[in-house]
């Protein structure tokens, strides 16, 4: 989830009805009245975001009988205005060091109002506790979110091991965005260069891939097409350096794609300009084809090999589009094009009467069917803004777009559960 001031819409974060590793939840209160230790817990809360994450704080929200954060009482304008940011900064820094990057925010939703702390990741290092507070903070410990919703102290070495981690790769961004500017100063981007580079890789990709697949399957069969490309296209990478970017990933993979090892195993070759590579399943069919250009475009195709083919699952096609983004997120982070901004591209290739089976969640009882003989979905996204939280917001939206056209209608509730369950593929729970 992309953390910021202005998100798509607030009911996305506010109606979430359960708290995750980056939105918790508190009822209505008052900043002054909540005495030293209610604001040192809000202090543990903001130091856990921003070393994990980032993430929300939303104020106003109670839970219901079964513990979830589901009454939006919303809070009066005197506790509202008790969250001075002057005040409520200098409170929590008092325990960060060093300072927590926040903001509040006080959104209107369905008429009522709300207190939203929205908390940055860490941008150089880790934020330490400074002070203590009774049972909520501990001098000198760093405090992480953890999936399950908890904001506690990191105790594992491995909890240790990804913050440091973390650290170093925001240290090599900054060094990669200083030298970007040292070596490209007044250069400006020619809009037509995108638009004369990519296109001929992109068919050579496909080329490969219809090679790999078989034709029929590109001809007459349901196809998910992934395409990413930036803006501006790169320097060449080496093949050398993609190789080791893809080894380097150390969350979903290119060979997840479609279905995760060991019951599958990946062929891969190189080309002049590009590596590719096919997953191979135990009966020796190809199940999925992807190729990285040296430039920078990212193609990936996966055939849905279902029992009918006018059908596709609804939960084989939410896995594609978390995986998509989550891969895309590591590899372009990893060759450090972070910064870059991406246009992403889902397609379902010959979707004209295809249904769509398996969709939980949704309000919609009839049958969902596709008019149109491709279904095309882009967003624009960094991989920094992706690997900042923004994987399952952007495969949710990109998921969501594809499910209008086939008329399917969610309520907030159930695309709160939709998600959940990207975040579930996204974690490997």
């Amino acid at each position: 989830m992309l953390v910021t001031t202005e998100p798509e819409n607030w009911k996305d974060i506010i109606y979430c009805g359960l708290e995750n590793q980056q939105i918790d939840f508190k009822g209505p209160q008052d900043w002054v009245e909540i005495g030293r230790v209610g604001r040192a817990k809000f202090a543990r809360h903001a130091i856990a975001l921003a070393n994990t994450l980032g993430g929300y704080v939303v104020v106003g929200v109670l839970e219901d009988e079964n513990g979830n954060p589901r009454k939006y009482i919303g809070m009066t304008d005197k506790q509202a205005a008790s969250f001075d940011p002057s005040t409520v900064g200098q409170t929590i820094n008092q325990y960060a060091d060093p300072a927590v990057s926040f903001d509040i925010a006080r959104p209107v939703v369905d008429g009522k109002q709300y207190v939203v702390f929205v908390v940055y990741p860490f941008k150089d290092i880790p934020h330490v506790c400074g002070d203590a507070c009774a049972n909520e903070l501990q001098t000198g410990v760093f405090y992480i979110r953890t999936p399950d919703a908890r904001s506690r102290a990191a105790r594992r070495a491995s909890e240790m091991h990804a913050l440091v981690q973390r650290a170093l790769r925001n240290q090599r961004q900054m060094l990669g965005r200083m030298l970007r500017g040292i070596l490209y100063e007044d250069r400006q981007a020619d809009p037509t260069l995108t638009q004369s580079v990519f296109p001929p890789l992109l068919e050579r990709a496909r080329k490969h891939a219809r090679e790999k697949l078989g034709a029929l399957r590109f001809r007459e069969r349901p196809l998910f097409e992934l395409i990413v490309a930036p803006v501006t296209p790169f320097p060449d990478d080496s093949l050398a350096q993609i190789r080791a970017a893809i080894a380097a990933i150390s969350g979903p993979r290119l060979s997840d794609l479609p279905r995760p090892r060991p019951r599958t195993h990946v062929q891969m070759s190189a080309h002049n300009e590009s590596l590719s590579g096919t997953q191979v399943a135990p009966d020796g069919t190809n199940t999925s084809a992807w190729e990285y250009t040296q430039n920078g475009l990212l193609y990936c195709a996966v055939p849905f090999d279902g029992t009918l083919p006018s059908q596709i699952e609804a939960p084989f096609l939410q896995r594609l589009c978390a995986l998509s983004i989550a891969v895309t997120s590591q590899l372009y982070t990893q060759l450090n094009h972070q910064e870059n901004l991406l246009k992403l591209t889902v397609r379902i290739v010959n979707s004209q009467n295809l249904l769509l089976h398996g969709l939980a969640h949704a309000e919609t009882e009839d049958e969902l069917r596709c008019l149109i003989p491709d279904i095309e979905v882009h967003r624009e996204r960094t991989a920094g803004d992706l690997e900042a939280g923004g994987i399952i917001q952007t495969a949710s939206a990109l998921f969501f777009d594809i499910c209008d056209r086939f008329n399917a209608v969610f309520d907030e509730a159930g695309r709160a559960e939709v998600r959940l369950s990207f975040a579930k593929v996204v974690l490997g729970k």
